[in-house]
Order: structure tokens, then sequence, then C-alpha cells
């Protein structure tokens, strides 16, 4: 249609990990315009529709994008040490989860290693034969390469976990740069978001209406929550009516 929407390619699934489709006809206007989970799309059942509106996405974006660059200027040593904090706690779990499976892994290759001699032996001995030695080695075999792959992949994603350093700095230099934003644009967009990963509606308990969630990822510091804001106390309504 000529022009490439803001948001296209920015959006993920939060349940299945597709992108989701920009969907838009002509003659529709812009409060039409949707988005659609990829994999439901292509093959219904898959996944559900996780569909949601164009000016949803944006309002909200806009919202939480004022909202944490406000916070950065205007506590930007609290906004630094909640970063470190988070992603501290995050490597925590990354090395705790990591750990455990590369354990698991390397304790089923040295299990396989042990079934492969027994299976060589017998097969010396005449237990097995030469044809179901080959299958069952070749099975043993490809189960060991595939463990060893996912090893080799967990000890390099724990190194670069650990030398990995949020870059605040570049995020703090985008804060200073874009210092009142009004609106959003493709340029902004792409300059704060790695992506928007989009949940499917809920329900809410007791009403008729539904909730979406969105988990923004922001360049450079991923996923951040920032402290609420204390709501500021009412005046009385009499002291309101005498200032």
């Amino acid at each position: 249609m000529g022009e490439m929407p803001a948001l296209s390619g920015m959006l993920f699934c939060a349940d299945c990990g597709a992108k989701l489709y920009q969907v838009r006809h002509r003659g529709w206007t812009h409060e039409q315009e949707i988005f659609v989970c990829a994999s439901y799309r292509k093959h219904k059942g898959i996944c559900t529709p996780h569909q949601i509106h164009n000016v949803q996405v944006e309002e909200i974006l806009l919202n939480r994008l004022k909202r944490i660059t406000a916070y950065a200027r205007a506590n930007e040593t609290e906004f630094v040490e909640l970063l470190t904090k988070q992603n501290e706690k995050e490597l925590a779990r990354l090395m705790r989860d990591s750990s455990r499976e590369l354990a698991q892994a390397k304790e089923r290759i040295k299990k396989l290693d042990g079934i492969l001699q027994r299976l060589y032996e017998d097969n010396i001995d005449g237990k097995i034969s030469d044809e179901r030695f080959a299958r069952m080695s070749a099975t043993y075999e490809a189960e060991q390469k595939q463990l060893e792959a996912r090893a080799v992949e967990l000890e390099s994603a724990m190194a670069a976990a650990k030398e990995e350093r949020l870059n605040v700095d570049s995020f703090m230099g985008m804060v200073r740069r874009y210092t009142d934003i009004t609106e959003l644009t493709a340029e902004i967009i792409r300059s704060f978001v790695e992506k928007i990963e989009v949940k499917k509606p809920e329900k809410v308990p007791g009403t008729r209406t539904k909730k979406q969630t969105l988990v923004i990822w922001w360049n450079f510091i991923g996923v951040v929550d920032i402290p609420e804001e204390p709501e500021e106390p009412e005046e009385p309504e009499e002291q309101r009516e005498t200032a």
C-alpha cells in the first residue's frame, strides 16, 4: 500500500514467539488497523489471534515511553541502580537454570558413554547382532551429539551473560536527545524499542471486559519495571473551594 506502518516487525506473540502480522485494507481508517499472530493466521489452532489494534499499542507505548524517560531524567541515580539490580537478578536466574541444564546434559553424556561401551562389548561377545548394534549405537550417538552441542551452547551463553553489561549510557543518551516526546514516529520507536510482546486477552473477573498485556523490551536495557508514583492526596472539598 506504499507505506510501512511504524510498528511493523516490532510486535511478537508472547505465547508462540511468532511475529504479529499487520492487517489493513484500502478504505480502512487507522483506527481499524490491527495486528494478528502469524501462527494463528497461517494455521488455525496452533495459537490464538492475540489481535490488537494499532492505536491501542501506540497509546500504551507512548504512555510507557513518556513514563520511563521522565523517570530516567528525574531520577538518574535511582534508575541506574534499578537496572543494575534487575540485571543481577536476571543473570542469577539465567546462570542457575543454565547450570542445572548443563549438569544434566553432561551427566547424560557420561551415561551414554557407558551404554555405548557396553553395546560394543556385547557385540564383540556375540550377544547382539552387528545390525542391532549399528542401529542402537547410531541412536545413542545421535542423542550424545545433540547433548554435546547443547552443552557448548549453554557454556557460551553463560560466558556471554557474565561479560554482558547494561548499556545505560546509550539509553540515557537517547533520553537526553528526545526531551519532549508528544507523539510516536518510526524513528523514535526504533530508537527506544527492541520489541513488544503481546499477550492474549484475559477476561477481567466479574466483568465482561478483557485486558491485554504488552511487554516492552527497550533497546540496551531490556524489560524495566518503573516504580509506581504515589498518588497525591486529594484536598478536602472545603479547602479546594476556598483556594
